[in-house]
């Protein structure tokens, strides 16, 4: 089953772009800009949460001989200071060519996972911040998305902590420069200070200019931020979501409604939502009927892999089939037309038959 799952052609659609950076790339990165240079162009508060974080002390070192590795980046302790990391490595995108040989890596280590389709969360707000251009940092996009074996759509995250104001002045920005492979928004970043009901207006403009709609919610957060999303933004999917589980009612409006769920597990273990792969509520949700797919969020960052996560669902009890059902669910939910979705689900269609073939070959050889 584990060759299976590595070799299925699969579909991510939780994916933030920095979160998917290899450790490699980053050391470029570091090389290319010395880090205590980099903070100095930080804003005096970011400068503040950078330092209250033991890991990135490393970082601020002057001397080349006790200068930090990419390694250091990743022993962050709390899902605070995952936040804040996240929000560091934005400083090391210092010119456009820093962003296109990002999204050059991320698409070949998609290839590699044998991932077919992909919608992946970038942050555009924060590279805009770095001084990057706007339409410069679309091109890169676009260009990408037409590139290599992945079919590479984006969701652009609006970032809540730069608050609603900001993110509908910034989607008004993204809107007129008609970006053609920007195929939805959502929100990021701290769910518990900037609920989904202050966004409505940014989320009402991305609906009208026929962007896809799905927010991180039910993540930091209770089911409260879930119904919130829902009733206040009207979203079609919810990234993350996984503590609907303490709401029964929400569970099946979810499964009634069809309301896909992002489900990331071992990034839920790693920012402390949950202790285990057996505490996580998914094959709960799962079978309650509540659509889930399976994706890997951040995953430099998580030391994972979308193959990885799905034998952890093995590991907790889902089938054979359930994990077919999973794989299928990640194009059934993606924000694409129905003819596509049906030459993907077709592809692994065929790629299961072979897999049972096999199988059923290699027992009777066996016996």
């Amino acid at each position: 089953m584990r060759s299976f799952l590595e070799t299925v052609p699969k579909a991510e659609l939780h994916v933030h772009l920095r979160g998917a950076m290899p450790d490699s790339y980053f050391e470029q990165l570091l090389q290319k800009y010395p880090s205590y240079e980099v903070l100095d162009r930080a804003p005096a508060k970011h400068v503040e949460l950078f330092r209250r974080c033991e890991h990135l002390q490393p970082f601020f070192a002057l001397s080349p001989a006790s200068g930090p590795l990419a390694a250091d980046l990743f022993r962050y302790r709390s899902f605070e200071e995952f936040l804040i990391s996240f929000l560091f490595t934005s400083y090391f995108f210092r010119e456009i060519g820093d962003l296109r040989g990002l999204t050059a890596v991320v698409r070949q280590d998609l290839e590699r996972q044998k991932i077919v389709y992909a919608e992946i969360t970038v942050s555009i707000g924060e590279y805009v911040n770095q001084g990057l251009p706007l339409p410069g940092i679309l091109a890169v996009l676009d260009e990408a998305a037409t590139i290599g074996a992945v079919r590479i759509q984006w969701i652009v995250d609006l970032v809540r902590n730069f608050g609603p104001e900001s993110t509908l002045r910034l989607l008004r920005e993204i809107v007129a420069l008609k970006p053609a492979s920007v195929v939805g928004i959502t929100l990021g970043g701290s769910e518990h200070l900037y609920p989904p009901a202050l966004f409505a207006e940014t989320y009402a403009l991305a609906r009208d200019h026929g962007l896809r709609l799905t927010v991180h919610a039910g993540e930091a957060l209770g089911p409260e931020s879930v119904w919130d999303a829902i009733r206040t933004l009207g979203v079609e999917r919810i990234g993350h979501g996984v503590r609907s589980i303490e709401d029964t009612a929400l569970v099946e409006h979810l499964a009634e409604q069809g309301i896909p769920l992002e489900v990331c597990p071992t990034s839920n273990l790693r920012t402390e939502v949950y202790p285990s792969y057996q505490a996580h509520p998914v094959r709960s949700l799962y079978e309650a009927g509540v659509p889930v797919s399976i994706n890997t969020d951040d995953p430099a960052f998580f030391g994972t892999t979308l193959a990885a996560e799905l034998q952890h669902m093995r590991d907790v009890g889902f089938s054979a089939e359930d994990l077919l059902e999973l794989v299928r669910n990640g194009f059934r939910h993606a924000f694409l037309p129905p003819d596509e979705k049906r030459v993907y689900l077709d592809r692994v269609t065929r790629h299961w038959n072979e897999y049972r073939g096999e199988s059923a070959s290699a027992r009777g050889h066996v016996s």
